[in-house]
């Protein structure tokens, strides 16, 4: 075993050896209570020992030393044994540089002043000529990449393999023959990260202690922010289905939408994705004429009869969830197509015939799904950092069985336009 411990190892191993002799048999020998005859209550009763003849004080030097010796003997017992286990222990082995840039690491079991013999960790043994050595090291920080600000703010990423007090040398390249030194003079500090990154955080904490504001750009101002409340309307577009279209599109009241985004999911370029909830209203309201086309169509959609004034309605109230993704341009505002999906969950479907006569003869009502979903596309212009516009196109369907036994699409095609209020997604102020 002595043979596989390197020379560098038992010089640590006795140092330590010598400090734990000392700090544990110095208390144990030196420090110990002084002898007392326990049946003695005051120095009346017990006077001292040698006082009462020659053989009392030759019993109480005896005594005193035999209690010494057993109490050195228990000493040097711990500190055999805790001997054995430092010896023993492992440890870690040393890193050997060579002169063609390579690191061998492993422990020196025997070395010459020709040759070093290494245990490497997978158990095999190698010799190296001292020729081909540049130096040896015992610790691992070499392997850690650190950052020198010089003086001059230049900034250098490197490996520090030695250091004195004067300089230190480094390696760009751990695995590179190529060294060099820098003067300790020319060193501002020293970091494990980037400088850089480090003095924009020290900076941000200093302007966060003064309460001061940090200043953005312009575009940082613009691209940084997302909407958060978006309003659209409507009054471009047409019902999916054409029987819906005919009966009901010349007398559209209302089709418009408020948006929430309450998660943004966005990166520094303003790209993301967002949680994206939607409340939609479209609406209509009609007193046609009884010759007007629509009449007959209605007649058949709803399976009754229309000789009489009545009113038609058509109003659908719809609350949707979903996912949508936006990527992020900026020419002087922020430009951010978006591609959406929606699952709607219907509300109100007030949809009817009823007549408008004394004699109300008739009022026939239809329910739709309670369920249906919305996709599209769009762009939202961030003209300000708080304030921009957007235009969207969607598709939508909410499916209804008439009385004329057919289902029906009762959502269609529209383009939306309208405002929007951003705000920042977590990387502005």
């Amino acid at each position: 075993m002595l043979n596989n411990i390197s020379i560098t190892q038992w010089r640590c191993r006795f140092i330590s050896i010598v400090y734990f002799c000392f700090w544990v048999g110095l208390p144990m020998t030196v420090l110990q209570p002084p002898i007392r005859n326990e049946r003695c209550t005051n120095l009346k009763q017990c006077p001292p020992r040698f006082t009462k003849g020659r053989g009392e004080v030759n019993k109480f030097i005896l005594g005193g030393v035999m209690n010494i010796i057993q109490q050195m003997y228990a000493s040097l017992c711990l500190v055999v044994v805790c001997s054995i286990v430092v010896l023993v222990a492992p440890v870690y082995g040393e890193s050997i540089f060579l002169k063609d840039g390579s690191i061998v690491e492993g422990d020196i079991v025997k070395e010459t002043d020709k040759a070093m013999d290494v245990k490497l960790p997978d158990g095999n043994k190698i010799t190296i000529p001292r020729k081909d050595i540049v130096r040896t090291l015992v610790n691992t920080n070499y392997k850690t990449k650190m950052y020198i600000m010089k003086t001059n703010k230049e900034v250098l990423p490197v490996y520090i393999v030695e250091e004195d007090n004067e300089s230190y040398t480094y390696r760009n390249e751990l695995q590179s023959a190529d060294e060099y030194k820098i003067s300790k003079g020319d060193v501002l500090f020293l970091s494990k990260i980037p400088p850089q990154d480090w003095i924009a955080d020290e900076v941000q904490k200093k302007v966060n202690e003064l309460g001061v504001k940090k200043h953005y750009t312009w575009e940082q101002k613009v691209k940084w922010r997302a909407p958060l409340f978006r309003f659209g309307y409507s009054n471009i577009g047409k019902y999916a289905d054409s029987d819906i279209d005919d009966a009901y599109s010349d007398s559209r009241d209302i089709n418009a939408f408020i948006d929430l985004f309450p998660l943004r999911f966005r990166n520094e370029s303003g790209s993301g994705f967002d949680v994206m909830m939607r409340v939609r209203a479209v609406g209509n309201f009609d007193e046609p004429e009884l010759y007007d086309e629509k009449t007959q169509l209605l007649s058949k959609l709803f399976d009754v009869t229309i000789g009489e004034e009545y009113e038609a309605q058509f109003n659908i109230g719809m609350i949707g969830g979903g996912i949508r993704y936006a990527y992020t341009l900026y020419y002087g505002v922020a430009i951010q197509p978006y591609v959406f999906g929606l699952i709607n969950y219907v509300v109100i479907d007030q949809i009817k015939v009823e007549s408008t006569t004394e004699t109300e003869s008739f009022d026939e009502k239809i329910s739709s799904s309670k369920y249906g979903f919305q996709a599209g596309v769009g762009v939202d212009i961030g003209l300000t950092p708080h304030i921009g516009i957007f235009v969207e196109g969607m598709y939508g369907y909410i499916s209804a069985k008439f009385n004329d036994g057919k289902k029906h699409n009762i959502d269609g095609y529209y383009i939306y336009y309208g405002v929007t209020w951003r705000t920042s997604y977590g990387l502005i102020d």
